[in-house]
């Protein structure tokens, strides 16, 4: 399983990388730890006190490659030399969206892991402008946010929140069943009613997700909406005390009026449970 990372460097950067390596403590992965950078890089600062004769492109490039290489070897120790796990650094240098989406387009990445909020990221707001922004590019593969300074728990109940209206990307359906099966999780299947009755198509896609998840513990739920889609949610993770979100990004769907809703402090339950972002087909 190829595993892209995305790093600032901050602690919620690493802590998401630490995440995502207990989270899959028990499966064969090489985990690529990705600085995307440029001119603009937090980096800079340093370079303002710098007495050297570097350019600001050398010295943002050493410096990456300085912190790259404590990341990994802080993880190897942290992680105990896990031998199922393999570590590889890599930085860009482009803009962060565009660095992000070239190189996921052009390698294997089963999924994309980064901190909900980064250096700049104030307690008052659900994601970070990074994740918003790698999540509206549409990149094709699954993405993982961490929550700030999470301690890791095992996964007893994973939520799946569906309007049953679209069909998922074979990659995303399997994620779930593979995050289920090999914690031994319960599966929520949650539906925020807006219809007053069911459609066909929407009765064939709850059918064949009950088909495809066949053998895991599923529990099916249909709540309807109060004036907050986003509070709805929060108050149904911790009713069921869920350990990590999953839901699919379309245009225009569930996650785009998400972000557009104003999630702010009493919705401070989505800072403590991690989301995996799944890809969605038309």
């Amino acid at each position: 399983m190829n595993i892209l990372v995305l790093t600032d460097f901050s602690n919620d950067a690493y802590n998401a990388l630490f995440y995502a390596t207990q989270l899959y403590r028990e499966k064969e992965c090489s985990f690529h730890i990705m600085h995307v950078y440029d001119r603009h890089s937090h980096l800079k600062k340093e370079y303002a006190v710098y007495q050297g004769d570097k350019s600001l492109r050398q010295f943002l490039s050493d410096r990456t490659d300085e912190c790259l290489k404590q990341t990994m070897h802080r993880i190897i120790s942290d992680t105990e030399n896990n031998p199922l796990h393999k570590f590889t650094t890599l930085k860009i240098y482009d803009a962060f969206t565009k660095g992000v989406r070239t190189y996921s387009k052009n390698n294997p990445v089963d999924l994309l892991v980064m901190g909900n909020k980064g250096r700049t990221g104030a307690k008052e707001i659900f994601f970070g402008g990074n994740t918003i922004q790698i999540v509206k590019s549409k990149i094709s593969c699954p993405m993982l946010c961490v929550p700030k300074e999470i301690d890791f728990t095992p996964i007893s109940h994973l939520l799946y929140i569906t309007d049953y209206k679209h069909t998922l990307a074979s990659e995303a359906v399997w994620l779930i069943k593979s995050l289920a099966e090999s914690n031994k999780a319960t599966l929520h299947l949650l539906h925020v009613g807006e219809e007053d009755k069911e459609t066909a198509a929407q009765k064939e896609n709850r059918a064949s997700l009950t088909s495809f998840f066949s053998g895991i513990n599923l529990e099916f739920h249909d709540i309807a909406r109060s004036k907050s889609k986003a509070k709805t949610i929060a108050n149904y993770v911790e009713a069921h005390q869920i350990d990590l979100l999953a839901m699919s990004y379309y245009p225009h769907y569930l996650l785009t009026k998400l972000f557009r809703e104003p999630v702010v402090m009493d919705l401070s339950i989505y800072l403590e449970k991690p989301l995996l972002i799944l890809p969605g087909l038309e």
